[in-house]
């Protein structure tokens, strides 16, 4: 990406010679990930660091006649996140405002393209938080399915009681919204299954499609919202990369999960004039942190992120 103020020659297609019907941005993914998670907003002058904390729970035992019963030590687990500065900068000369098509509002233009900015870098950094949960479902190569979806979200319903813990009550399961995010090369079989049909094998060996679930399981075709599946209400976000092999890191998760503070109430535009230069500065400053919550109730999703073909 190119450095340095906005100049006649960098937008010369966009300045007349003649009549100019529109002005076009380029296309960027909005926003997936904010409503899915866990959103705090602090105001100024609350302090630099967000923290927080959960108690631990007690357990009611049976007690004997006239005896005492056991003390349990109450315990604090907490979560500190951090803010950290983001921003965007674009440069105006005056002779390119001057001479920019009135119709297209250059200002606006602007402030538009740095508002998308400021959305992309925060749904990045969303799904970047998936790779944080310790559990892994799929693999390397592998083709997202239901099974991968519906087994995630049980798993973060049930609270990931652990093998053994055979007491009532020692789980933590997930009560919120649970949610997955893959993107449109990982959902292509998955959304594919739901348009057409399922598989079934007849009577003679031979394949075909199963009968058509209707305009409900269609409209994942269209949307970004793909449908719920197994109580998991499932999204596409192209902002999910991919690594060299061609596979990408989707989750599941409960909106708990993660945890998104922003700081100072928001982003803040600010424009800043440069008379010697004869040219305006636009700027738009944001100051967020992002942390992971709750482990167990995350499932990281690796599978095929390959371009499809069928």
């Amino acid at each position: 990406m190119a450095e340095g103020p906005t100049t006649k020659d960098t937008v010369d297609s966009s300045i007349p010679t003649e009549f100019i019907a529109e002005v076009r941005l380029k296309d960027q993914e909005g926003q997936t990930m904010r409503p899915l998670v866990h959103n705090v907003n602090l105001p100024e002058h609350k302090g630099g660091t967000w923290e927080m904390t959960e108690l631990s729970r007690v357990t009611a035992v049976a007690l004997g006649e006239a005896l005492e019963g056991p003390s349990t030590e109450l315990t604090d687990t907490n979560l500190e996140i951090t803010p950290t500065e983001y921003g965007a900068t674009v440069e105006l000369s005056d002779l390119t405002s001057d001479q920019f098509t009135s119709s297209a509002d250059l200002p606006r233009l602007v402030g538009r393209i740095l508002g998308n900015a400021m959305i992309t870098k925060e749904d990045i950094d969303l799904l970047t938080q998936i790779d944080s949960f310790s559990v892994q479902i799929g693999g390397a190569g592998t083709s997202l399915v239901l099974g991968h979806i519906i087994a995630a979200g049980a798993a973060i319903r049930s609270g990931g009681q652990a093998a053994g813990a055979i007491t009532a009550g020692t789980q933590e399961p997930a009560m919120g919204k649970i949610s997955g995010v893959f993107n449109d090369n990982q959902l292509h079989t998955v959304v594919k299954n739901l348009a057409v049909g399922r598989q079934i094998i007849t009577t003679s060996g031979a394949s075909q499609e199963g009968p058509q679930p209707g305009e409900a399981a269609n409209a994942a075709l269209r949307e970004a919202f793909v449908g719920r599946i197994g109580r998991v209400d499932v999204y596409a976000d192209q902002n999910l990369s991919k690594d060299a092999s061609d596979d990408a890191k989707g989750g599941v998760f409960e909106e708990t999960a993660i945890v998104q503070v922003h700081f100072r109430g928001g982003p803040r535009f600010e424009p800043d004039r440069k008379p010697r230069a004869r040219l305006t500065e636009y700027n738009v400053v944001q100051v967020k942190g992002v942390g992971e919550w709750k482990d167990a109730r995350g499932r990281e999703v690796l599978c095929d992120a390959a371009s499809p073909s069928s």
